[in-house]
């Protein structure tokens, strides 16, 4: 990874040594918990932006936390004044209709707000995490990469939708003369990780109780290497890019496969209709609701999953030194974290 100080002044005998300073949006997430500490350890002075009211986080680290939101500009402007870099990584992961309005607000107007601040700032460079469902879906048997054209408008697939207005977001204040890249991660796995849904799942293919699976397949991030990337996404990259981090691309019944390989276990024994995975979906967010149970299954999340969504990483490997990591050993170190409790 690239890392290292650096100075936007002009004053080189009184500032070359001094330490770039880097604020980073929703650094509470999954990936800014694993971020920020690096950071820190790497020499950068480092500030978080987000809603903690209480605590804030990092605390040990000497980490200074600004409390405000990405949808307040006023804010954002305060925030990211005299900073370096940003990393923008707040952002609202839902695939519920309910949450569109909010989640355009953050996803779309909050990074917005963010490159206008940062614009308006002189902020040397911007590093936004997008993901891979700004991309769209490839056609059937093929593996994209970052030159596909998005191809979900009108499928109310809130996520998808504002993660790509967000990227044209981007790509409106790189042409306005901000040195900004996007990194897109896939369905990302690690220690840390609180998304509850990847624990059921490891722990009902640990148990053998994962009989089915749907049709598609999805593109697989270990947090090692996204973080790593993000790093290097510093001082390499080039401005106005986005990059695809996928460490590996598997069906869902390949992934399952191969978790009952390693750990000695029942592999999924079938593959699910398209209309039963539909099917599920509309009854997960429709109907299990009025007995007050929430599901990660939606009908947006049963939409995609018929799909293989699967991207390279050739375009990152050769631009920013990443380095995937093979699926089987992403799946041997963090299963423990995983299946613990």
């Amino acid at each position: 990874m690239t890392v290292g100080s650096a100075s936007n002044s002009s004053d080189n005998s009184k500032n070359s040594t001094a330490p770039r300073r880097v604020l980073v949006t929703g650094a509470s997430g999954f990936i800014g918990t694993h971020l920020v500490p690096k950071l820190v350890a790497a020499g950068f002075l480092v500030s978080t932006f987000g809603r903690t009211s209480g605590k804030p986080h990092f605390e040990s680290l000497g980490v200074n936390h600004i409390c405000g939101d990405v949808t307040n500009y006023e804010q954002v402007l305060a925030a990211s004044a005299g900073h370096d870099i940003i990393f923008h990584m707040a952002g609202l992961v839902s695939y519920r209709s309910a949450d569109l309005t909010r989640q355009r607000a953050v996803n779309v107007e909050g990074t917005r707000n963010v490159m206008e601040a940062a614009l308006a700032n002189g902020v040397g460079r911007v590093i936004h995490t997008s993901s891979i469902a700004a991309f769209g879906i490839p056609p059937e048997g093929t593996i994209g990469d970052e030159t596909i054209e998005y191809n979900l408008t009108g499928l109310n697939l809130s996520y998808c939708d504002t993660k790509h207005e967000a990227e044209l977001v981007v790509e409106e204040y790189f042409r306005k003369g901000l040195n900004v890249i996007t990194l897109c991660p896939g369905i990302i796995f690690g220690e840390g990780d609180t998304h509850p849904h990847h624990h059921f799942i490891f722990r009902a293919l640990s148990k053998g109780f994962m009989l089915g699976v749907p049709a598609g397949g999805t593109p697989y991030s270990d947090i090692v290497d996204i973080v790593d990337a993000h790093l290097n996404a510093i001082d390499l990259g080039r401005a106005g890019e986005r990059y695809s981090l996928v460490s590996a691309n598997l069906s869902y019944r390949e992934a399952g496969e191969l978790f009952a390989k390693i750990y000695s276990c029942r592999p999924p024994l079938v593959t699910l209709p398209q209309s039963f995975v539909t099917f599920a979906g509309q009854f997960a967010e429709e109907v299990l609701p009025l007995f007050h149970i929430k599901t990660a299954l939606t009908k947006q999340v049963a939409y995609l999953s018929n799909y293989k969504i699967f991207f390279d990483c050739k375009k990152a490997t050769a631009e920013l030194k990443f380095k995937p990591t093979a699926f089987s050993e992403t799946i041997r170190r963090t299963a423990s974290y995983y299946l613990q409790g």
